[in-house]
């Protein structure tokens, strides 16, 4: 799984790409060096770049049907918030779509079917249901715990889940009934995690309140989302 990475997406409808170049306002500013931008179909480019002597690879991608659906798919690594500072600003409209997806790098055939399959997996149709889940924690120890979601949110949640059990990180993107969306991550650790290093999942602050010298609040536990 060495290279195996995780990319995220920025929504991209205004960004100039020429001749398999992208062009965004503040390039000059932030410096990536462009090495390698390399067509695999019609809507599909492979760019990598370089910064202080690091590589970043992206994947530019658009929907052929509409010419607004640019998004470029970003490696989360150390260069990742300086790379897609690039695009905001201006009163141009781009932002993180939520869209991740893990690729491997060495296996190019297999890059525009996974993008694709993320893509027509992130929109619904006017008649199809949205994810829509509530989920209820544990107020103190013994207090039960509630996941209450529509099928849609379930299968997604099945396939993030298998994610996480094959790349070991994964977010979902849900939202509870007043449409109000939030990020679902999932974390799965070995079998000799210390779970004592990790704060409990109690949120009744009169019976329980993590110590903060000792215990971990579960964000610290993401490797590849702590970027």
């Amino acid at each position: 799984m060495a290279n195996i990475k995780l990319f995220r997406a920025i929504y991209i409808p205004e960004t100039p790409f020429v001749n398999g170049v992208l062009k965004p306002k503040k390039a000059r500013k932030y410096k990536f060096e462009l090495l390698k931008s390399e067509k695999a179909v019609n809507n599909l480019y492979h760019l990598i770049f370089k910064k202080d002597e690091k590589l970043i690879h992206s994947y530019y991608f658009e929907n052929i049907e509409d010419e607004l659906e640019r998004y470029l798919f970003v490696e989360n690594n150390e260069l990742y918030d300086d790379f897609i500072s690039q695009f905001w600003g201006g009163g141009q409209r781009y932002w993180e779509s939520g869209m991740d997806v893990y690729l491997d790098l060495n296996r190019p055939e297999e890059v525009f079917e996974q993008l694709t399959h993320v893509y027509n997996n992130s929109f619904y149709e006017e008649d199809e249901p949205t994810p829509l889940s509530h989920i209820f924690g544990q107020q103190m120890w013994h207090s039960n715990a509630y996941l209450i979601a529509n099928r849609t949110a379930l299968l997604e949640l099945k396939e993030a889940i298998d994610v996480a059990l094959k790349y070991k990180e994964t977010r979902l993107g849900l939202m509870p009934s007043d449409g109000e969306g939030y990020d679902l991550f999932i974390k799965c650790v070995e079998d000799d995690f210390k779970w004592e290093e990790l704060e409990m999942p109690y949120h009744d602050r009169e019976c329980y309140v993590p110590d903060e010298k000792v215990e971990l609040p579960p964000h610290k536990i993401f490797k590849n989302y702590k970027l």
